[in-house]
């Protein structure tokens, strides 16, 4: 039988083919027909998985929309272009802050003021134990001009400093007020008193120049605090006191430090430097420019240097190229030898922690590597008016700077110094006019735009009117990007007690601030605060041709180059 099959299968191959795929083609189209009814389950379940998952994104969106109208987004406060705002018969120091006091991302204008009527505002001198004329902290929105607070906080101010973070321990940033009998009061953004030096640590003491914010000394979590005193009566040797103090108490941390004090104290020169290897130094003008470890100031305070275990890491840094210069007894090291000197700034410069120092005397300005106190150059005058300004006028990244020169009566020379050699890159002579405001910068997105007071001499032969009695001032911007003209912003016959220019926002909102009015211990009058956008005033302003070159582009292209100018911080 099988031999019959064998044989017609060889007779009828593709007979026997035909059977095969048969029934190779049911198998197949059984399991076809499972794998049907698996896929149909599994789409059908995939298909509720889709419209579970719209549902989903469905709702949540109806929730976020629904959500969006009852809880806003904040709104962002709108600046106007310019404000002013008059106290009347008041009179002011010569000094203002800016700094974001409400927090809504714009910097307000905090300054001190006296009036000549004591009910004139609430929170009499009376009130908060002070004697009249007080002096009243007051602090105006960088918005809109209006008041934010005001409050008597001192008979007398020296200095008013904000932006002290973590101060008194809050999360918030806050401000010191340095005056008189109150010699320091540190207070919150919205005025409120956060503690008040102990006035039995600083009997018969006067402060002398703004507090240097320190790295935390008592491990409490908060920055501290640097004092200068000096005592009030008269003595042959004068007597310099440090005074350690806690940014979150303000009591002090241990004893005073003495140091004699041979020629005149600059009060505005101390300053915090930071060596290569991270040792804190404290600079100032002693006649010559002297330093101090931070280190040995709180050792000479408590006592305790290498015993203090709570004590932040930093201010136990040494510097052995600085102790190699420092007097063993004295404990003191002479950064310049110069007797005259008058002001003290630490430049910035990238990649390097030290950086580098500026040290003005009333003849010479000269830069100073800030490691190994190796001088870069220096740049000879006649007389110097003020601090030099920093900025950028070329493009190799290095601050240059610009220095008022009073050369002879009635006239002084701007010149704008190359940071890396000292040679001028800009100069022009102008009219100077009594107590003329210090020059200010701000700078731009590849450079910097210089702002300086004064008066262009007469084009017909560059002499000084002899009529000076109009006491006017005029103020000028400069860029390098077109050197040989200068645009005439504002000028203006009231006094001008202070001037700045600066960022209200971060990289936008570029305003010109002046304080006008009598200063203290002048007969009062109207006080006037003004800020105005760059902008605004780029609007309105003159460009002034210099005599030392041709700008190819006309009066109307300088001034929409200068109004597109973008600044950053």
């Amino acid at each position: 039988m099988t031999e019959n099959q064998d044989s017609e299968g060889e007779i009828h191959p593709l007979k026997n083919d035909e059977v095969r795929n048969q029934d190779t083609n049911d198998i197949s189209n059984r399991h076809k027909g499972t794998k049907i009814k698996k896929f149909t389950k599994f789409g059908q379940l995939s298909h509720w998985r889709t419209a579970a998952f719209f549902v989903a994104l469905f709702l949540c969106l109806i929730v976020v929309f629904a959500f969006s109208f009852i809880i806003p987004c904040p709104v962002r406060p709108v600046s106007q272009r310019a404000w002013n705002k008059t106290f009347e018969n008041a009179v002011s120091y010569p000094f203002f802050t800016l700094w974001d006091m409400n927090r809504d991302k714009v910097s307000d204008v905090i300054f001190a003021l006296k009036y000549s009527n004591n009910t004139i505002v609430n929170g009499s001198c009376a009130a908060e134990g002070l004697t009249f004329p007080c002096a009243y902290v007051t602090v105006l929105s960088g918005t809109n001009g209006s008041l934010l607070w005001q409050r008597a906080l001192a008979e007398d101010v020296q200095h008013v400093q904000c932006g002290i973070e973590h101060l008194s321990g809050r999360e918030t940033s806050g401000c010191l007020i340095i005056g008189t009998p109150y010699l320091l009061t540190a207070i919150s953004s919205s005025g409120d008193t956060l503690w008040i030096l102990n006035a039995s640590f600083a009997v018969n003491l006067s402060v002398i120049g703004p507090a240097l914010i320190l790295p935390d000394l008592d491990g409490d979590g908060v920055g501290d605090l640097l004092m200068f005193f000096t005592p009030n009566q008269v003595s042959p040797v004068s007597k310099l006191i440090l005074r350690l103090l806690s940014g979150k108490s303000g009591d002090p941390i241990g004893q005073a430090v003495y140091h004699n004090v041979t020629e005149n104290f600059e009060p505005l020169s101390p300053l915090i430097h930071i060596t290569n290897t991270g040792a804190y130094y404290v600079l100032f003008i002693e006649g010559t420019v002297q330093g101090v470890a931070l280190k040995d100031i709180y050792l000479q305070a408590t006592g305790m240097l290498q015993t203090a275990d709570k004590l932040n890491a930093d201010v136990l840094k040494s510097d052995s190229e600085w102790e190699k210069k420092t007097d063993p007894v004295l404990k003191k090291i002479q950064i310049h030898n110069s007797r005259t000197a008058k002001y003290l700034q630490v430049v910035h410069a990238q990649g390097e922690k030290a950086g580098k120092l500026l040290i003005s005397t009333e003849d010479r300005v000269e830069l100073l590597d800030g490691q190994s106190l190796q001088t870069y150059w220096l740049h000879n005058i006649s007389h110097l008016q003020g601090a030099p300004v920093s900025g950028y006028f070329n493009a190799d990244d290095v601050f240059d700077f610009l220095i008022e020169d009073f050369i002879e009566k009635n006239r002084k020379k701007i010149t704008i110094v190359d940071g890396k050699t000292g040679k001028i890159l800009w100069e022009e002579d102008l009219i100077c006019r009594k107590d003329c405001p210090k020059p200010s910068s701000i700078n731009t997105v590849s450079r910097t735009a210089f702002l300086f007071w004064g008066e262009l001499p007469t084009h017909t032969n560059g002499s000084v009117p002899e009529d000076l009695t109009e006491n006017r001032h005029y103020l000028y911007m400069a860029h390098p990007s077109h050197p040989y003209v200068m645009l005439e912003l504002k000028n203006t016959t009231e006094n001008v007690l202070s001037f700045t220019t600066a960022l209200f926002e971060s990289s936008r909102h570029a305003c010109n601030v002046l304080l006008l009015g009598q200063p203290v211990g002048s007969k009062q009058g109207p006080l006037t605060i003004i800020k105005q956008k760059l902008k605004e005033s780029i609007s309105f302003s003159t460009v002034r041709r210099l005599n030392k070159g041709h700008d190819v582009f006309s009066d109307a292209e300088i001034k929409e180059y200068y109004y597109r100018i973008r600044y950053r911080n």
